[in-house]
């Protein structure tokens, strides 16, 4: 965008120093033409002398013939200047077409954005809010895991109960007694 704008300004300046030019070579023509005028009332005052008059002709032709290039080639400068005129006001038409569309464009993205920018706040608030519900989660899992534990750990002394008491009654059958040592050894069976 920068860059248009820049080639707009040198166009817009080029155009100026074109203008410049082609009224500065129009103020020349004005006064050539002016001497022309001067000439030819010097010729017609010439004319009561005939040696004068063909000397002024001369000088005349001189300076006609000298002026025809310069004039045509000032024709032939104005014309280009008016093509250039004709192309940069064109160029002009274009680029402010073209900065038109890149500032709707830009104004678009800019709204997407203000959408995304509202959209990922609702969604990071969403996941602050399933972050928290999930670390609950965690928390009362954990929870749960040691209760179960806790009972796995309940659940297999009572499984063991039976056999502890079975081994007990056994051993209390052969001896009729039962010592804390033989107790503490069943116990370590079934731990």
């Amino acid at each position: 965008m920068n860059e248009l704008e820049r080639d707009l300004v040198k166009y817009k300046e080029d155009l100026r120093n074109t203008k410049e030019i082609l009224k500065e070579t129009q103020n020349k023509l004005t006064g050539r033409e002016k001497s022309l005028v001067k000439i030819s009332e010097k010729f017609s005052s010439a004319k009561k002398n005939l040696d004068s008059v063909s000397e002024d002709k001369l000088n005349v032709d001189i300076e006609l013939t000298r002026l025809k290039p310069e004039l045509e080639e000032l024709k032939k400068k104005e014309l280009r200047a008016n093509e250039n005129i004709v192309r940069l006001e064109s160029e002009l038409r274009f680029s402010s077409e073209k900065v038109a569309d890149m500032e709707q464009n830009l104004n678009f993205k800019n709204k997407e954005i203000e959408n995304h920018k509202t959209e990922m706040e609702k969604k990071k608030n969403e996941i602050d809010i399933l972050k928290g519900i999930i670390k609950e989660n965690r928390e009362e899992t954990e929870e749960l895991i040691k209760k179960i534990k806790s009972i796995e750990t309940q659940l297999a002394e009572v499984k063991a109960a039976p056999i502890i008491l079975e081994r007990i009654r056994e051993v209390m059958r052969h001896k009729g007694f039962l010592a804390d040592r033989e107790l503490e050894l069943i116990f370590k069976e079934f731990e």
